[in-house]
């Protein structure tokens, strides 16, 4: 009885997670219809962030509908380096996680180029004692650093097939 107990409580509690990490099509709807109204504003006023420390964006960003839910890092290629070595440049910041952004099949993007350059493997190496907090140590370190460009893109992305359905 015990036993059935706890079944009955993980799987109510797993679905009621389920349902609280799901979006449904109208709220997509209305957080996609956000994301329109207020992108097109950091290209108004990128003239205010560029030069200054990205701290001043953040805090646009913050306050607004986009969410950033993954972060990437704009860095150089290791062909065109010397000795192979990836310099870090800029973030990517993304509204989704990875797993949505492929089941929904687009993303907002943010791109900002900063006036960095970071080695690679030293970057990820300060950001990696913040652990699960990974993303907000990405973004502290960058808050006093300042802001060469910012752009935004709504990325959509295609439908992937395999050999067989070629």
């Amino acid at each position: 009885m015990k036993k059935l107990f706890i079944l009955i409580f993980t799987l109510c509690f797993g679905l009621t997670m389920h349902a609280q990490n799901t979006q449904t099509d109208a709220e997509r709807e209305r957080e996609n219809k956000m994301l329109e109204a207020f992108l097109p504003t950091l290209d108004a006023r990128k003239s205010e962030f560029i030069g200054q420390p990205a701290k001043k964006l953040f805090d646009v960003i913050r306050g607004s509908a986009f969410k950033i839910r993954n972060i990437g890092t704009e860095k150089t290629s290791p062909w065109v380096e010397y000795k192979g070595k990836t310099w870090v440049y800029g973030l990517s910041l993304f509204n989704k996680p990875v797993q949505q952004a492929m089941k929904d099949k687009e993303v907002y993007i943010i791109r900002i180029i900063l006036d960095v350059r970071w080695e690679s493997s030293a970057f990820w190496d300060s950001v990696r004692p913040a652990g699960a907090a990974w993303m907000e140590a990405i973004v502290r370190k960058c808050l006093d650093v300042k802001v060469k460009d910012v752009s935004w893109k709504h990325f959509y992305i295609p439908e992937r097939k395999t050999a067989s359905e070629k």
